[in-house]
C-alpha cells in the first residue's frame, strides 16, 4: 500500500515550497500554476516507485513549466519535449530521482503503458521514438540526421526553447509524412507514382505547359531519372540504419509522423489506473478566527457577576445568607490549600534547578588558580574554571475548562484544582490565562457565517463563546474578586439555593473551537509577557462536540433567504475521506470523522503545527476509563487498571491526542491536603519512618492533587 500522505509531503519537499497537494477523483494529474495546487489522481495500482516517478514528474511541471498559451503548437509535441526538459532538470536537481524515473518507466513499459510493446520500434514516428528514448529505452534506433533532433531535445533550457523546437520538429514531421504519402502511391507503367483518383494527376513540380513543350524522348528520360531518385533502397542496410548518404530510417505507412501515439497511450493508461471506485477525498482547512469575535473578557464577566449577586433581588436576606455561606466556603478552601501550593512551588523550583544543573557546562578560563598551584607536578588541572548555566525557559500556562452541562456536579471540585494552579502560577511568577468554553447561549454577539468563514474551513458555530475567567495581567485585588465571583457562580450552578447568572450558564462542549483560538491566545501572551514555553491544559469530562465545516448551499436548496453557506457535520458525511490542512504550515493529515475521536484527532493535529505542550485532564469514572482505554490503548489496559486502583488516577502518553492525558475520578478531587505526620519511636525519626510517612501522605492525601503534580512534571 502506498502512503499517499507521505507522497504529498515528498512533493512539497521536492518543490522546495509549500505546495498544496491534493489527491482527488480526477482522470489525470495536473498542476494549477496560479494557485500552486498539485492535484494527483487516486491511483489504484501504482507502486511506490511509480508514485515517486509521477510525483517527481508533476513537481517538475510545478517548478519549471510556466502558465503560457501554446495553442499554436502541437500539444503532443510540446508534451513530449517539455517532459524531456523538466525530467532532466529534476534529475539534475535531485540525483536520487534517477533511479525512481528509470525503474518507474520500466514498470510502465512492462505494463505496456505506451501501447507499442508489440510493435516494431524502428517503424514508429520520430516523435514517438524520441519519447521512448527519454522515457528510459536507450535501445531506440535513430539515424545520424535524426540524432540531431534528439540532441536538440536534450539541450532545451527554457519553455520557449521547447516551443521553438516543437514547431521545427512539427514541420519536419509534416515533410516526412508527405514523403510517406508519396511513397504509398501505386507505381504506374511508365515508372511514375500514381495519385489517387480524387487527386490531380499533374505532377507538383511541373506544369501542363512544360510537358507539352517536351519531346517524347525527353519525357522518357525524365521519368527514368525520377525512378532512380526514388529507388534509394539498400538490401544490405537494416531498415533502422541510415545509408551511406545519411538518409533517414525507412518510413512506414502505418504510423502518422504528425501524431504521438506513445503520449496518447500513456495518458490513456494513466487514466485507466485511476481508482474510479475510490471514496471522495475532501480537503478542509483549519480556521483562522479572530479571538475578539468570540471572547468575553474577565472584566466584563466580573461586572456581570457582581451585578447579579450583589445588586438587585439577590441582596435579599435569604439569598444573602446563602451567598455569605458560599464566600465562607471559599475562604476556608483558600486557607487550607496554601500548604499544597507551597509544596508545589518548592517542587517546581527543585525540578527546574535540577534541569538547569544538568545543562550546566564547565570550562577553563586560562587563568592559573593559585590554590591549586601546588598540584602542578601531579596534574595539569591548575586553571580556574567557570560554570555556565543556560537560562531556563519562561513558562506560560493556558487552561481551557469545560463549561458544559455534564460538568454541573463536578465543576466545583474542578474549579478548586484550577485555583490551586492559579495560586501556584501566581506565586511562581508564571503567566497564565484561564478560559471556559461554552456553546448554547446566544447573546448579542454571534459569528456571521457569510463574511467571517470560508468554504472548506472547519466552522465555528454561532453560539460558541470563550469566557476569559482569569489572567495573570490582573492585579491581586482584581484576581481575588474574579475568583470569588466565579466560585459563587459555580456554587449556584451546583444547586446551592442561589439563582446563577444565566449568561454564564453551562452548555455544550466546543473544545475544538477553543483549540482553534489557542494560537492567537498564545501569540498575544508571548508578545505581552515574553513567554517561550507554553503549556496548554484542556480539562473536560467528555468528548468535544462533533466538528462541522463550511459548505456551499446549492441554489436549489437555498431555503433560508439569501444565505449561500451552511454548516455540515463531518460525522454525517458517509463515503468520504477527510483531510485536514493548516494553510500556515502546509501540514496535511487524514482526519477521522468519527465523533468519538474528535478530541484525539483535533488535539493531535494541533500538536503537529504548534510547539506547545498539550496536557489533557479527563474527569471520568472507572467504567468510562475502561471504555476509553479499550479504544486507544488496549494493550495497556492491565497496567492502567492497576494504576487506577493504586493511585486513584490513570495516565496515558501520546495515544489520546495529548502529550499526556490524565484521567481523574469524578468525585472528591478538590479536597485539601493535611499535614505530613511522622510516627517515630525515638527522638529522631529514622529514614524508614520518614519514607513510610511520606508515602502514606502522598498516597492518601496527595492523590487528590494529581493534577498539580502532573502539571509540575510537564512544565519543569
Amino acid at each position: 500500500m502506498v502512503n499517499q500522505e507521505v507522497k504529498g509531503t515528498l512533493a512539497r519537499l521536492l518543490a522546495t515550497e509549500n505546495l498544496t497537494i491534493e489527491h482527488r477523483k480526477v482522470s489525470t494529474a495536473y498542476f494549477d500554476v496560479d494557485k500552486r495546487v498539485l492535484c494527483l489522481p487516486i491511483w489504484k495500482t501504482a507502486s511506490s516507485v511509480v508514485y515517486d516517478l509521477l510525483v517527481g514528474h508533476e513537481v517538475g511541471h510545478a517548478l519549471y513549466t510556466p502558465n503560457e498559451d501554446f495553442s499554436s503548437v502541437s500539444k503532443a509535441f510540446v508534451n513530449v519535449l517539455e517532459d524531456v526538459r523538466i525530467e532532466r532538470m529534476m534529475k539534475q536537481t535531485y540525483p536520487g530521482l534517477r533511479k525512481s524515473f528509470y525503474e518507474g518507466y520500466k514498470q510502465l513499459w512492462d505494463m505496456d503503458f505506451f501501447g507499442v510493446k508489440e510493435e516494431e520500434i524502428t517503424k514508429l514516428a520520430l516523435i514517438d521514438r524520441i519519447n521512448l528514448y527519454y522515457k528510459g529505452n536507450s535501445e531506440v534506433p535513430f539515424s545520424e540526421k535524426e540524432m540531431l533532433w534528439v540532441e536538440r531535445a536534450d539541450k532545451t533550457n527554457s519553455f520557449k526553447d521547447v516551443l521553438d523546437l516543437a514547431k521545427e520538429l512539427w514541420n519536419e514531421a509534416v515533410q516526412r509524412q508527405e514523403e510517406k504519402d508519396f511513397m504509398s502511391m501505386p507505381m504506374s507503367s511508365d515508372g511514375n507514382r500514381q495519385a489517387d483518383e480524387e487527386e490531380e494527376l499533374t505532377p507538383q513540380n511541373s506544369s501542363a505547359d512544360e510537358e507539352d513543350d517536351m519531346t517524347l524522348e525527353e519525357m522518357l528520360e525524365e521519368a527514368h531519372r525520377r525512378e532512380e531518385e526514388n529507388d534509394n533502397s539498400d538490401l544490405d542496410t537494416p531498415s533502422y540504419e541510415s545509408d551511406d548518404r545519411g538518409g533517414d530510417v525507412t518510413l512506414d505507412q502505418d504510423f502518422d509522423e504528425t501524431e504521438s501515439i506513445t503520449d496518447a497511450s500513456l495518458q490513456e493508461a494513466l487514466q485507466e489506473m485511476v481508482d474510479d471506485n475510490a471514496k471522495e477525498w475532501v480537503y478542509l482547512n483549519v480556521p483562522n478566527p479572530k479571538l475578539s469575535d468570540y471572547l468575553v473578557p474577565y472584566n466584563e464577566i466580573s461586572k456581570d457577576l457582581r451585578e447579579h449577586y450583589y445588586e438587585g433581588a439577590l441582596s435579599e436576606e435569604y439569598y444573602g445568607r446563602n451567598i455569605e455561606f458560599a464566600n465562607n466556603h471559599f475562604n476556608t478552601f483558600k486557607k487550607d490549600t496554601q500548604k499544597t501550593v507551597n509544596y508545589l512551588c518548592k517542587q517546581f523550583e527543585m525540578k527546574k534547578s535540577a534541569d538547569e544543573y544538568k545543562r550546566a557546562a564547565i570550562s577553563k578560563t586560562g587563568v592559573v588558580d593559585t590554590n591549586s598551584l601546588h598540584k602542578y607536578k601531579l596534574t595539569e588541572d591548575i586553571f580556574k574554571k567557570v560554570t555556565t548555566i543556560p537560562e531556563g525557559k519562561n513558562h506560560g500556562v493556558v487552561m481551557h475548562i469545560d463549561w458544559s452541562g455534564s460538568m454541573q456536579y463536578q465543576l466545583l471540585d474542578t474549579l478548586k484544582q484550577t485555583y490551586n494552579l492559579i495560586w501556584f502560577c501566581k506565586k511562581s511568577g508564571i503567566p497564565f490565562r484561564v478560559f471556559g468554553f461554552q456553546s448554547g447561549y446566544i447573546g448579542e454577539k454571534f459569528s456571521d457565517i457569510e463574511t467571517a468563514q470560508e468554504v472548506g474551513d472547519l466552522s465555528i458555530p454561532d453560539d460558541f463563546q470563550l469566557f476569559e475567567f482569569f489572567s495573570s495581567r490582573q492585579n491581586a485585588k482584581s484576581l481575588d474578586e474574579s475568583m470569588r465571583l466565579l466560585y459563587l457562580q459555580v456554587f449556584a450552578i451546583a444547586g446551592s439555593r442561589i439563582p446563577h447568572c444565566t449568561k454564564y450558564t453551562l452548555g455544550g462542549t466546543p473544545l475544538s473551537e477553543a483549540i482553534y483560538l489557542t494560537r492567537e491566545i498564545v501569540s498575544n501572551m508571548k508578545k505581552v509577557e515574553n513567554v517561550t514555553k507554553v503549556n496548554v491544559i484542556c480539562l473536560t469530562d467528555g468528548e468535544a462536540n462533533p466538528i462541522s465545516f463550511v459548505q456551499n448551499i446549492p441554489e436549489d436548496h437555498r431555503y433560508y433567504g439569501n444565505r449561500t453557506k451552511r454548516y455540515t457535520y463531518l460525522c454525517h458525511q458517509r463515503g468520504k475521506i477527510f483531510f485536514l490542512r493548516d494553510p500556515k504550515t502546509g501540514y496535511t493529515r487524514r482526519f477521522s470523522n468519527h465523533p468519538a475521536k474528535t478530541t484525539q484527532e483535533i488535539v493531535s493535529f494541533y500538536r503537529e503545527i504548534t510547539d506547545y505542550n498539550w496536557v489533557g485532564i479527563r474527569i471520568c469514572n472507572k467504567a468510562d476509563l475502561t471504555r476509553l482505554v479499550k479504544e486507544i490503548a488496549y494493550e495497556d489496559l492491565t497496567i492502567i487498571d492497576k494504576q487506577w486502583k493504586r493511585e486513584r488516577f490513570a495516565s496515558i502518553k501520546n495515544k489520546a491526542g495529548f502529550t499526556e492525558s490524565f484521567y481523574m475520578p469524578d468525585r472528591g478531587i478538590g479536597e485539601s491536603s493535611s499535614d505530613l505526620e511522622v510516627r517515630q519511636k525515638s527522638e529522631v525519626a529514622t529514614k524508614a519512618e520518614l519514607t513510610r510517612a511520606f508515602k502514606k501522605h502522598m498516597g492518601s492525601k496527595m492523590t487528590n492533587k494529581t493534577i498539580l503534580n502532573a502539571f509540575i512534571e510537564q512544565i519543569s
